[in-house]
């Protein structure tokens, strides 16, 4: 038999929420149905034990015979319960909505003075809190709708705040639009996933010919992400983001302001890829920002993908010391699956850097390459080193290793691409007499025009 959901939701609270949840059935307003409480404290005294439903109906209804209708009927109740707490619980880490459902009762029941009241009281909270996400203009808009309906449910002669209503409407669409836009191709980057947000024209024609709204944070600083990151647009407009970003981050929700971090470096990482060298420095200034002020962990820990991405970032710049401190202090907070393989690649990096290639080759030893990116990252490296070394047998037989895994890989998306150039590219480079002029200048335009190849600058040198 498996568990009951309502059981297993009840199991799942932290034990100091479940105290509470105890009160919250003890209390008068649920007192009036006996059975679930007295279900609920046969529960606590059997909590991590297979149910017994005879045994626990039994308890719940001392004078009744056991009927299965009965007992889920009974576990139904207990569910609801607990949802009923959940809600209650969540209630109350909101004061403003409070006042806002309060005020709403209050019109209801035609208590001007004390709806009045509880408005004002709502906007005051809403004024100290100074937060600026899309999701406070909805609650603006809200407030403003729910006065309207006060005023229009009184007189009809008396002027109403339609006008306000419509205006905090459009800042919440508009803000919520451009957000949308920017974590579609947040999506579309990380994972491949196309989402057609529309209306983003009439939004773009509507901030043009109204440049007041540009004045709402929400509204500004998703705009500026949209036109930098999304649109591709220029370093003046990846500079005003970065200005947005100082400028408002404070009053944004951290997953939100994570999020345009990393869009912005993204923008920095397209850049690079085109020529732009001086973005590497910008994008590694970003990881720097959001690392120091915290918004890079997510729940507690580094991806792994941005740890990585930091790493190559500083070796790019030759901040090797920086490196080798960002490695030693921040692989920590990986996830433990990750705490030993990825540092060590990442030293195996550093030190390939540093001309060290048979410390690098020790270091990649020790990681653990099932992982699809790890596994690539250390097949990529263990070449450069082969080629330098001119350990030919070593790099055929890791070049063939790396075509069979490729073949029998269905997993690995745009990054599949990347690597079969890589061989494509390896394999010309390795038929290609020194003495062929023509053939390697020939091969270097190639590769120099194939953008999804990330070890141009490589080849390049080898060729040279």
């Amino acid at each position: 038999m498996s568990y009951p959901s309502s059981l297993l939701l009840a199991r799942s609270l932290p034990p100091r929420m479940k105290t509470r949840l105890n009160r919250f059935i003890e209390s008068p307003p649920f007192a009036a149905q006996p059975a679930v409480y007295r279900l609920w404290k046969w529960w606590l005294k059997h909590p991590y034990q297979p149910i017994d439903k005879e045994a626990a109906f039994a308890e719940a209804y001392p004078d009744k015979s056991f009927r299965s209708a009965d007992w889920y009927l009974l576990l139904s109740r207990l569910q609801r319960m607990v949802e009923q707490f959940l809600v209650w619980e969540e209630v109350q880490q909101q004061e403003m909505e409070q006042y806002y459902l309060l005020q709403k009762a209050y019109r209801r029941l035609r208590e001007e003075k004390l709806y009045k009241r509880s408005a004002q009281k709502a906007k005051k909270i809403r004024a100290k809190r100074n937060k600026l996400e899309a999701s406070m203009l909805y609650w603006d808009y809200a407030m403003e709708k729910d006065f309207y309906d006060y005023i229009a449910s009184h007189s009809r002669q008396e002027r109403t705040n339609l006008q306000e209503v419509s205006d905090q409407l459009d800042q919440f669409y508009f803000a919520e639009k451009l957000k949308q836009a920017c974590l579609a191709h947040s999506r579309k980057i990380a994972n491949q996933e196309n989402y057609d947000i529309h209306l983003l024209s009439i939004i773009e024609m509507t901030l043009r010919e109204r440049t007041s709204l540009l004045d709402v944070p929400a509204i500004r600083i998703y705009y500026d992400c949209y036109k930098a990151v999304v649109q591709g647009g220029e370093e003046e407009d990846f500079q005003q983001l970065r200005r947005s970003i100082i400028q408002y981050k404070n009053g944004f929700p951290r997953q939100e302001i994570r999020d345009i971090y990393y869009l912005a470096i993204n923008y920095c990482i397209r850049a690079l890829n085109r020529g732009g060298e001086a973005f590497a420095k910008e994008a590694l200034s970003l990881y720097e920002l959001s690392l120091s002020e915290g918004y890079l962990l997510e729940d507690g820990h580094i991806p792994e993908s941005t740890f990585s991405n930091i790493v190559s970032l500083g070796l790019r710049l030759k901040r090797y010391d920086w490196v080798r401190l960002f490695i030693q202090n921040q692989a920590v907070f990986l996830r433990p699956v990750f705490q030993e393989s990825l540092p060590a690649f990442s030293r195996a990096k550093l030190l390939y850097e540093c001309g060290q290639l048979r410390d690098a080759l020790r270091e990649l030893v020790i990681v653990e390459t099932k992982l699809p990116f790890l596994y690539l990252g250390t097949k990529s490296l263990q070449l450069k080193i082969f080629y330098e070394q001119e350990e030919w047998d070593a790099l055929d037989s890791l070049l063939e290793s790396l075509r069979v895994y490729l073949q029998r890989r269905s997993d690995l998306g745009y990054h599949k691409e990347h690597y079969q150039l890589l061989l494509h590219f390896t394999r010309r480079l390795l038929q290609m007499p020194p003495s062929d002029r023509i053939g390697r200048q020939s091969l270097a335009e190639e590769i120099n025009n194939t953008p999804a190849f990330r070890e141009r600058e490589w080849f390049i040198k080898q060729l040279e």
